[in-house]
């Protein structure tokens, strides 16, 4: 049409990233190799038979560029489960029937009558549950069900860890542990509350032991939507780990398109800690520390006097009846 001074076409974005770590449930189906073979072949072909100059191609694949080039990592500060011990457990010299069957079905269980016994276990817990609904058990009662039922899920899931997925997977979803992760999935990975974006998630170590926990991962926000929950579709499994004794740390991965400038502020929590690892044949090296912002900065982003509420603060310990004279020095800063 004689626009000879164009000589550059623009792609735009939509190069696909694959966030799926599962792969019965892949998204992507191509290749980089592929998307440019056939973008270069078909501009080039249309210019030829047009006779005109090919052009120059540009994209603006931000996604595709962006994700790869973050992860988060995010310590596991508590199993909702480790505070259920055999220690803990309080019987009565008579227990309600269904109790002293949990005891019987935890101290016979085998790898033979694991699956089995650990089905019954849980419809007794909401038998129990039920009657203690309508006043038929008490506290104690009650106590001890939980206790004993998560007894039994942990004994059952590590005798029976080596079966085949699928026969486990409906039991899984109803025996799920819950991990508390310090971090806030408002602020670390905003896609996933607000558009359902699943990312990658692994642990760190323990690399050589299959994980035989069904995962849903709780952030220490007070929202109620900051939760992974655990999906039968696209499962994650982790290792029972004592937390007290061991160190425990998560990956996020494919959180470096939009993720850090969509955060929020939510409940207060900042950006984590930043920084940049550089990889090299001799190791790696950490450059570009970049702390994350303190309580006080986040106050004074959202225009409080942080002045004035450091002396109210700083007051009130002063006058404090229960906090101790060396306590009273650790001033809010």
């Amino acid at each position: 049409m004689g626009a000879t001074n164009l000589r550059a076409i623009n792609l735009g974005g939509g190069l696909a990233v694959e966030y799926s770590q599962h792969k019965t449930t892949l998204h992507k189906n191509y290749s980089l190799s592929e998307y440019a073979n056939d973008v270069v072949y078909l501009l080039k072909d249309i210019a030829n038979r047009k006779n005109v100059s090919e052009p120059d191609i540009f994209i603006e694949s931000g996604r595709f560029v962006a994700a790869h080039h973050a992860v988060l990592v995010a310590p596991v500060l508590e199993l909702f489960s480790q505070e259920y011990t055999d220690q803990k457990l309080h019987l009565k010299e008579h227990n309600p029937p269904l109790i002293q069957e949990l005891f019987d079905l935890f101290n016979t269980m085998n790898r033979k009558n694991a699956l089995e016994f650990l089905h019954d276990s849980i419809d007794h817990m909401e038998s129990l549950l039920t009657l203690f609904d309508l006043g038929y058990i008490d506290l104690q009662d009650r106590s001890n069900t939980e206790i004993l039922v998560n007894l039994i899920i942990k004994k059952a899931v590590g005798l029976i860890a080596d079966k085949k997925l699928s026969e486990i997977l409906d039991i899984q979803d109803r025996v799920q542990e819950r991990y508390l992760v310090n971090f806030s999935l408002f602020q670390s990975l905003p896609d996933f509350w607000g558009i359902e974006q699943t990312f990658p998630v692994m642990p760190l170590d323990r690399l050589d032991e299959t994980p035989t926990r069904s995962a849903s991962l709780w952030d220490i926000t007070c929202d109620s939507d900051g939760e992974i929950g655990f999906n039968t579709e696209t499962p994650l499994f982790l290792h029972d780990v004592d937390i007290k004794n061991r160190d425990y740390f998560l990956g996020f991965f494919l959180v470096g398109a939009y993720q850090e400038v969509l955060g929020m502020k939510h409940n207060l929590f900042t950006h984590p800690t930043e920084a940049t690892v550089i990889i090299d044949d001799d190791g790696f090296e950490i450059q570009n520390m970049l702390e994350s912002q303190s309580i006080s900065d986040i106050l004074e982003d959202l225009d409080y006097d942080i002045r004035e509420v450091q002396e109210n603060l700083n007051e009130r310990i002063e006058a404090s009846d229960i906090i101790s004279d060396k306590e009273k020095k650790i001033h809010f800063r």
